[in-house]
């Protein structure tokens, strides 16, 4: 086969989709990353804000059969942001033939043209050659993506609040001030978290259960810290079991100490367990590797994790 011949061409949702979702499938079965691949994660992929398949999405057909594809790739712009988030899969049985980087290739042209300043590639850490392909092409690594799993087996230690440190539930303060300013201290500096405005936080504020919205203050008063959790309905439908979801906690950089961040965790898993939930799932982005041991530690199990690898775009930037 001269692969020479293989035709890159844009992606047609009516005419793709199944063959979409076909490939997917193939590719999860290999490498087992826990990606969504239902008929329902893909569409709502689709749709989500700054897609626009037709031009953003690319596809390979298998030579000689015209209702299959080898490989695609997407490249995506979110509104409000200056990175574009990326993606290639190419079918186990056709890798090391040079498609991701011909893909890559058309995902970098895009990118130029949305004049984006960055891509950003998520990668899993279980699988090397992908890291191995990132690098190769200039990407770096900026960070991780750590999803958690703590099973209702297990004993877990008290919660014990070091001494000057107090937490109160969101539903008590009633503070929209405040929350945003936990919001922005507790993750700065970390990977994956950006400065959010009041405005968002009040539109994000009916979907969150403020019960379940933990900060914590200092001595002198001082918010300076924060975690999430909800019961969630789509993690407890995957699962078919009560599922909670935690946000992992945040703490300002100054008062960053396991203790703090082991009580807050602590609290959230009791409250979800008070809830009702077997299973609780844990999400979190740029904690530092002595955050997530003692996570693991407490019986949390990795779900997945990967990698976010960035490759800025300047002038000349090619895939070899």
């Amino acid at each position: 086969m001269d692969l020479k011949k293989l035709v890159i061409r844009s992606f047609a949702t009516d005419q793709d989709f199944s063959r979409l979702q076909s490939l997917l499938t193939a590719v999860e079965a290999i490498d087992h990353d826990g990606n969504e691949i239902s008929e329902q994660a893909l569409q709502a992929q689709l749709n989500l804000p700054g897609s626009i398949p037709d031009k953003d999405r690319w596809v390979i057909d298998a030579p000689g059969e015209p209702q299959s594809l080898i490989a695609s790739a997407l490249v995506r712009l979110p509104p409000g942001i200056n990175n574009a988030d990326a993606n290639i899969s190419v079918h186990p049985d056709w890798r090391r033939h040079g498609l991701g980087s011909s893909l890559l290739t058309k995902v970098i042209e895009r990118a130029r043209l949305l004049n984006v300043s960055a891509i950003q590639i998520y990668a899993n850490v279980r699988h090397p050659a992908a890291p191995g392909f990132l690098q190769k092409h200039g990407f770096t690594s900026q960070g991780a993506y750590t999803e958690l799993r703590l099973s209702e087996d297990g004993h877990l230690p008290p919660v014990i609040w070091p001494y000057g440190y107090t937490m109160r539930p969101y539903s008590e303060i009633q503070d929209l001030s405040i929350l945003t300013q936990a919001m922005n201290l507790s993750y700065i500096l970390l990977w994956g978290h950006r400065e959010v405005s009041e405005n968002e936080m009040a539109s994000w504020l009916p979907n969150f259960n403020q019960q379940g919205l933990f900060l914590v203050f200092s001595e002198k008063g001082r918010v300076i810290g924060i975690s999430r959790v909800e019961p969630s309905p789509e993690r407890t439908l995957k699962n078919r079991g009560p599922t909670g979801y935690i946000d992992a906690p945040g703490i300002v950089p100054q008062h960053r100490r396991l203790d703090l961040y082991r009580a807050l965790v602590l609290t959230g898993i009791r409250w979800l367990r008070d809830q009702g939930q077997t299973i609780i799932e844990m999400e979190s982005w740029g904690d530092k590797l002595e955050v997530l041991k003692m996570y693991r530690e407490l019986g949390f199990k990795d779900i997945r994790q990967l990698a976010c690898y960035q490759l800025k775009l300047t002038t000349g930037d090619k895939p070899e």
